[in-house]
C-alpha cells in the first residue's frame, strides 16, 4: 500500500470516529444534566484534538521517510 492511500484510509478512519463519538456524546450525554453536557462537548474536543494530531504526526513521519 502506497503512502497516499494509506493517508486516505487513516483520514477515513479518523472521520469515521470523529462522526460516531460526535453522534453518541450529543445522542445520549445531550440528555442528562449540564455537568454531562459539559463532558460530551469535551469529549468530542478531545477526540477531534487526538485524532488530527495522530493524522498529522504519521504523514510527517512519511514524509521523512521519503
Amino acid at each position: 500500500m502506497d503512502k497516499k492511500t494509506q493517508f486516505k484510509f487513516r483520514f477515513l478512519l479518523g472521520v469515521l470516529i470523529i462522526g460516531g463519538v460526535f453522534f453518541l456524546s450529543f445522542r445520549y450525554l445531550m440528555k442528562g444534566p449540564p455537568f454531562l453536557k459539559v463532558l460530551a462537548i469535551g469529549l468530542v474536543i478531545g477526540t477531534c484534538y487526538f485524532v488530527v494530531q495522530d493524522l498529522i504526526n504519521k504523514n510527517k513521519n512519511n514524509k521523512e521517510e521519503l
